[in-house]
């Protein structure tokens, strides 16, 4: 009979063990399962390229902000690259819900990839956060797992051309530059609206489709210090985000971005960083990280946070908050490279009329 050492006998059950182990519930599992897994779906080639980086960096810097953790539990980021391509969107983010266990998701940038990827949080029921101009997030293809974090885009042409046209009343005749998808349309339909009451005359407009690189590339790239000083004279700017915004925590962001980065964050990182903070505030209101409980914390949350006072509408998901009308500043106006322009406005006025809200029913979760 052969004899079975203690070395043997120990190798043995090691590997009965670890194939027990495979077989039911691994302990490693039960150590994983407490993690939280966030993606960030971020475009880092295709069209939108130099942008991913950019949120990333802002998604980033609010899990830190955590200590990378939250509830007692400790967060893992990912990502994945859109590509600026609604197909790769949303492979890469069934892939992430499948493999990765993850039922939290941000982004992308594109309006277009965000109303395919919200579909797929919709069938799979994991929570969605996403900053864009389309008003369909929010509207007709409303849904109880899709949230807006980006001003709503009947409010944000609102500031725009209402608080333009106090400063400039005889500028009655424009010219359209629209960005052909999404994004670009819902932005044309209320510019149109809020100008009719001023009596503007629009004389035509040009459709730049998704990818374009002429004047219309400087407009959709909403980063100022990727133009010159010269290029950004006297632009006048709608955005959802400004470095220079006077909330504390908008405040405090700014102050860690230029420390790590050198550079003060424009729109991109500053949405994800808002959307992250919010729902990294929601986990901890809700002491849970389940996507209906975390949308339960949100819905009629009214609160403070990067953009000063938000409420969330729980019929719509909009994340109702303040949008910003900047001027561009002439090169020997500025008091530094990064004195990019003034804030002619800040408002969360008016907001979106019920009539015109295409989200009739939220639906169940």
């Amino acid at each position: 009979m052969k004899t079975i050492t203690r070395r043997r006998f120990l190798a043995t059950t090691t590997t009965v063990a670890a194939g027990t182990s495979l077989l039911g519930v691994p302990a490693i599992g039960t150590a994983q399962g407490k993690e939280i897994v966030m993606l960030g779906i971020w475009p880092f080639t295709g069209a939108f390229a130099d942008v991913g980086p950019l949120l990333d960096r802002g998604m980033k810097l609010a899990i830190e902000e955590w200590n990378n953790k939250v509830i007692g539990r400790p967060i893992r980021y990912i990502t994945r690259d859109d590509e600026t391509k609604a197909s790769s969107a949303t492979r890469r983010m069934e892939e992430a819900i499948d493999s990765e266990g993850v039922k939290i998701v941000i982004g992308p940038w594109s309006s277009g990839m965000a109303l395919a990827c919200t579909e797929v949080a919709k069938r799979r029921k994991v929570f969605y956060y996403f900053s864009g101009g389309t008003e369909d997030i929010a509207g007709k293809r409303c849904h109880r797992y899709a949230f807006n974090w980006a001003a709503s885009p009947y409010t944000a042409m609102h500031v725009v051309v209402d608080n333009y046209m106090k400063l400039n009343p005889t500028h009655k005749r424009w010219y359209l530059f629209v960005s052909d998808f999404a994004f670009g349309w819902s932005v044309e339909k209320y510019t149109r609206e809020a100008g009719a009451a001023h009596g503007i005359e629009f004389v035509g407009a040009d459709r730049m489709p998704l990818g374009t690189r002429e004047y219309s590339g400087f407009v959709s790239n909403e980063d100022f210090m990727q133009l010159d000083a010269k290029t950004r004279e006297n632009f006048w700017v709608g955005t959802n985000a400004y470095y220079g915004a006077s909330t504390p925590v908008a405040k405090k962001m700014t102050e860690m971005y230029q420390a790590k980065y050198n550079a003060p964050p424009g729109y991109a990182p500053c949405a994800a960083y808002g959307m992250a903070r919010l729902t990294l505030r929601a986990i901890e209101k809700a002491n849970s990280a389940e996507p209906g409980d975390i949308i339960r914390a949100l819905e009629n949350w009214e609160t403070q946070d990067w953009p000063g006072k938000v409420w969330v509408n729980p019929k719509t998901h909009q994340t109702v908050r303040d949008y910003f009308l900047l001027r561009c500043k002439k090169p020997d106006q500025m008091k530094h490279q990064f004195d990019f322009a003034d804030v002619v406005a800040v408002s969360g006025d008016p907001r979106m009329p019920d009539t015109l809200n295409e989200c009739k029913e939220i639906g169940a979760l």
